[in-house]
């Protein structure tokens, strides 16, 4: 770096330039600066000893020396890079304790280049601002830019959906959705589909898919398809679905991880006691359990209240979890020991800080009031199962009135998209051709179905908040701490 003092940190010889240098041009008896052979000799030095944050300063001064032969300064910087990419972790390690600047710009670049594609280009981007000066921008830096491999151009996607049968209503949104993104798209890309309904004919499907020019697959969508297909080991396709293989990259609808986006939200709000009310279906159950330990493992406390999914009796379900019948037993042995009826209305415990409920949008609907009747100001919670079915016509709703829940972005935002099929269809399309993004360490942050990213091979979404407000209409739910969460329960009560 032309205008800034170098100290070399070794030898009286080394320091002796370093004054030199930093005095120069200060009084007319100022000392001559040291001569190109004076530098190559220090350097070769330097490189004999060991004296690796040294033999790069001398290297810089060099480089800077040699202004008028630019071959030689390219020869310079290829030098030091070969170098420092012979240097063992150990001696690196030293490096990073150099407090000269030329020192840490060289093992910038170095590790630029030693991070995915991904980390790569946010790297050079800090090599620009930050290293603006290094000497390796002149020649080095552009040559090791032109030596990575360019990304793959994607011209034909084959789609493979089960078109009839069970799974033909699911198949026909997730086509509609990525028809919605391909004209979304700049439509450069060549689409095929191809019915994979019957499983005996899928591997000949696969097989003419990808000898018809796809280069990226999307689908199968059910298990028994990935599983006959698993044997191919394709890393570009992009299965619709999990099973326990390393075969493909997998996404599926239910990629989300919402107990531990509920985790993180709860934390930040302060809880420390959460209830989670469940009905006892599979599903529902799942996700309960999931909430449950996860809060446990947070060294938090949870109560977990389940009820019949069949012929549920939701005000008995909602009273066990709040000790309304406790209450009533200790109203019941007053009235006993007084001898008289007495007024009364049922007191519950105060020490929840949260209650999740884990059922469909017309049972927490049923729930909801029954917050008011007890005069409740817990916050309420619910997942994804809440998200209306048709993105379109999203009817008010006054009795979901203080419920957040997780949802996907295309509920708020739609666009033209109608269901969460839909949405799962257009960022199966996105995620195929951007999949090298997300293999080096990207994410697609304005997906429809959530934040994507990708998690050794399977795709993770992270949902958004919604809410119902005081008027019945769906929107976004606000990043609040604690005691905001209960003022807001307060306020927004039905009239």
């Amino acid at each position: 770096m032309p205008n800034k003092p170098i100290k070399p940190e070794s030898d009286a010889q080394t320091k002796q330039v370093s004054d030199k240098r930093n005095n120069a041009g200060v009084g007319a008896n100022a000392p001559k600066a040291y001569s190109v052979d004076e530098l190559r000799t220090l350097q070769a030095k330097a490189s004999k000893q060991g004296n690796w944050s040294d033999y790069l300063v001398y290297s810089t001064l060099l480089w800077q020396h040699s202004s008028v032969d630019s071959a030689y300064q390219a020869q310079i910087e290829d030098q030091a890079w070969s170098v420092l990419n012979s240097l063992s972790p150990q001696i690196l390690a030293t490096l990073e304790n150099s407090h000269h600047a030329e020192v840490q710009a060289w093992l910038a670049l170095l590790k630029t280049f030693q991070g995915s594609r991904y980390e790569i280009r946010q790297n050079l981007m800090n090599l620009n601002s930050f290293e603006s000066e290094a000497i390796f921008h002149k020649h080095l830096l552009p040559k090791l830019i032109a030596q990575q491999p360019p990304e793959e151009t994607v011209k034909q996607i084959a789609v493979l959906l089960p078109m009839e049968g069970r799974y033909k209503v699911v198949s026909q949104q997730i086509r509609s959705g990525i028809m919605k993104a391909f004209f979304a798209s700049d439509q450069s890309i060549t689409l095929k589909f191809y019915d994979t309904t019957s499983l005996e004919n899928l591997e000949s499907v696969y097989t003419q898919a990808k000898q018809e020019g796809a280069d990226r697959i999307i689908g199968p969508l059910r298990k028994e398809a990935l599983q006959e297909l698993a044997s191919f080991h394709d890393d570009k396709l992009l299965a619709l679905n999990n099973i326990d293989s390393n075969s493909f990259t997998q996404f599926s609808f239910k990629a989300a991880q919402p107990s531990l986006q509920m985790v993180k939200k709860f934390e930040d709000a302060g809880f420390q006691r959460i209830g989670i009310l469940a009905n006892d279906g599979k599903s529902s159950m799942v996700k309960a359990k999931a909430l449950e330990n996860a809060w446990k493992q947070a060294n938090h406390q949870a109560i977990l209240s389940v009820y019949p999914d069949e012929n549920p009796k939701l005000r008995e379900a909602l009273g066990s979890l709040i000790h309304e019948n406790l209450s009533e037993s200790r109203q019941n042995n007053l009235r006993w020991l007084i001898g008289e009826q007495l007024n009364f209305f049922p007191r519950t415990r105060q020490d929840l800080d949260a209650i999740v409920i884990f059922d469909n949008a017309y049972r927490m609907a049923v729930f909801r009031p029954q917050f008011d009747f007890f005069e409740l100001d817990t916050p309420v919670f619910g997942d994804s199962e809440l998200t209306p079915a048709n993105f379109q016509e999203i009817p008010q709703n006054r009795d979901l009135n203080r419920v957040s829940f997780l949802t996907y972005p295309a509920t708020l935002n739609p666009v033209d998209l109608n269901s969460k099929f839909e949405a799962f269809g257009w960022d199966s399309f996105m995620v195929s051709t951007h999949i090298e993004d997300l293999q080096n360490g990207g994410c697609l942050a304005e997906a429809k179905t959530g934040v994507l990213s990708l998690d050794g091979n399977e795709i993770r979404q992270r949902l958004v908040w919604a809410k119902y407000d005081k008027e019945g209409f769906l929107i976004e739910a606000p990043t609040q701490d604690a005691k905001e969460l209960v003022n807001s329960t307060r306020n927004t009560d039905l009239d």
